[in-house]
């Protein structure tokens, strides 16, 4: 009686199309990540001008960093600031703040618990038109700036992959240098910082 069994062909084609299916699994999933961060980032520039304008709201101005030159963010490019203000101020004195956040006085007066950081920040971005330090880690990150009259916040080394000058995020400021690597949002006399 002969005993059935796989020959040493069929054995090395069953692994071949399971390396092959397992190959496009681990690529897709890789473009699903980067998808999500993406995503995530937009979700989070959004958040954060909802609270922005609460804050709008409730003061009369947006959180002030002294002016459109002066750009605050967590990354060591723009200082480090920390996530949330050090300082436990009252809703009356949320301007007046010895240790501000990024965004001085947005946590302080409850307006965000605490100030989101990129997805992806322990990493540094190479995409395509992004500048040379966006591939150091630690790069890529929110930075801010308002006068208190206007605000921009912008998502720094970003998005992952390429950006199109038609998505509704792309930053138009500073002549268009950013536009390849940043995505931005703005109070209406902010577009062009």
């Amino acid at each position: 009686m002969r005993r059935k069994a796989f020959t040493l062909v069929e054995l090395l084609v069953v692994i071949a199309i399971i390396g092959l299916l397992s190959t496009i699994a681990v690529v897709a999933l890789g473009s699903t990540r980067v998808n999500a961060r993406n995503i995530q980032r937009k979700a989070n520039l959004v958040q954060i001008s909802k609270a922005l304008e609460l804050y709008y709201a409730n003061f009369g101005a947006y959180p002030s960093t002294g002016g459109s030159s002066n750009w605050h963010g967590a990354c060591s490019v723009y200082n480090s600031y920390p996530d949330v203000d050090t300082l436990n101020a009252s809703p009356t004195s949320c301007n007046d703040l010895s240790a501000p956040s990024w965004i001085p006085g947005l946590t302080s007066c409850g307006f965000m618990a605490k100030l989101p950081r990129d997805p992806n920040t322990s990493k540094g971005n190479t995409s395509n038109g992004s500048p040379a330090y966006c591939g150091t880690a630690g790069q890529n990150c929110y930075v801010y700036t308002s006068t208190g009259t206007d605000y921009k916040l912008i998502a720094n080394c970003i998005p992952e992959g390429t950006l199109s000058a038609s998505d509704p995020f792309a930053d138009p400021g500073a002549g268009g240098a950013r536009l390849p690597y940043a995505w931005a949002v703005w109070s209406s006399g902010a577009s062009t910082w």
